[in-house]
């Protein structure tokens, strides 16, 4: 079965790891979600994260949003907005409402470890209101990392690689911690199951 996020759990997700994305307009958001449009909560998966500088933001992607793509060569993101029938959810992060306490926690209480947990403590050690440890735009990062380290689908192409040599970068780092919080507090599955598939063979290139 395909793995999927709401935008429910999202948001909750951000939110014990210290990231309050609150509910806003399109005039006033500087996050957004688009989601599937449903009645109920649980179905309104998400399908794109972005962020908005401006109202100029959302006004163009309304545009993209209604381009024919079916006989013209148009844009994927209209495809995937009009064939999920998704809306768009408005959201304001503020930097300096960020609180690292959890994420402190987490690495504090599960042992994480390493180089880069060190890089991103330093981060997050100096965190005040004045000098946030997160931007908008690192959170907006954060968000589809989170869609990509529980194996959930997100349409997005920036930051949503699989084979990415960004790992140690402070978006990914916070939101593997906060998929591991999310685990733990019964927010997500501690756990997947996956069935025993075939052994596959190794092969050597150079033969």
């Amino acid at each position: 079965m395909v793995k999927l996020m709401n935008v429910n759990q999202l948001v909750k997700i951000a939110a014990d790891a210290g990231i309050k994305l609150e509910p806003a307009t399109p005039d006033t958001e500087n996050l957004y979600v688009y989601a599937v449009d449903e009645e109920n909560p649980e179905n309104q998966h998400t399908v794109y994260v972005g962020k908005s500088t401006d109202r100029s933001r959302s006004l163009t992607e309304s545009r993209v949003q209604a381009r024919a793509y079916i006989d013209t060569i148009g844009l994927g993101f209209s495809a995937l907005v009009v064939e999920n029938n998704a809306t768009r959810h408005s959201f304001r992060f503020d930097p300096s409402a960020f609180d690292p306490t959890a994420i402190l926690g987490q690495i504090e209480s599960r042992e994480w470890a390493g180089r880069s947990i060190d890089a991103l403590k330093l981060r997050l050690d100096a965190h005040t209101p004045e000098t946030p440890a997160l931007s908008r735009d690192e959170v907006e990062a954060f968000l589809i990392r989170v869609h990509v380290n529980t194996g959930r689908l997100i349409g997005n192409s920036e930051f949503a690689s699989q084979w990415e040599a960004s790992n140690d970068r402070i978006p990914n780092l916070a939101a593997v911690l906060a998929v591991d919080i999310a685990r733990h507090n019964g927010t997500l599955p501690l756990g997947t199951e996956v069935a025993a598939g075939p052994d596959v063979e190794a092969h050597d290139d150079a033969e």
